[in-house]
């Protein structure tokens, strides 16, 4: 296998980012016996264009060979009370793997770019996964994150469940 480069997003990879992102939810989300389009509709396609022009947000790249095989996008803007006053929060709004590349090592390429700019902004990790993705849960575990104790509603009757990984 190819060595996982990772690359800031251009304006350029949107398209080719949406219909990654679709296939990968499509595969997980159908593991959860809800099924989602795998082809991205064109307004699909502009919610990428718009996140990675979005001053924001981080989309990061995962680069095998010639071919994006991954992509994860960071909120670094967030601060907020919790238990610990003014805790910084670093958001990971997503992270997409091509299906034909899960454990290769893209995704864990990836995390632990995550985990090195939570650790350089002294920031606390979080992030909201589908219940039914056991995958992604087994995924953050392995990781180091742990579940907070947070939910909210999610697609078929299945909350997204959220988990915080302490990065320092």
């Amino acid at each position: 296998m190819a060595e996982v480069c990772l690359r800031d997003a251009t304006p350029g990879d949107a398209d080719v980012l949406a219909e990654l992102h679709a296939r990968s939810r499509a595969v997980y989300y159908g593991a959860g016996g809800h099924q989602v389009a795998a082809v991205p509709d064109e307004r699909y396609r502009e919610t990428w264009r718009s996140m990675v022009t979005d001053a924001r947000l981080t989309v990061l790249v995962a680069v095998l060979g010639e071919d994006i095989a991954g992509v994860i996008t960071l909120d670094l803007n967030r601060v907020f009370p919790t238990n610990a006053p003014h805790e910084t929060r670093v958001r990971l709004v997503g992270i997409f793997v091509e299906p034909a590349h899960w454990s290769s090592g893209v995704g864990s390429a990836l995390m632990a770019r995550f985990i090195s700019i939570a650790r350089q902004a002294d920031a606390v990790g979080e992030v909201d996964v589908w219940e039914r993705n056991s995958r992604a849960i087994r995924f953050y575990e392995r990781h180091g994150w742990t579940r907070d104790g947070t939910s909210r509603p999610g697609p078929a009757g299945a909350d997204y469940v959220g988990f915080v990984h302490r990065c320092s």
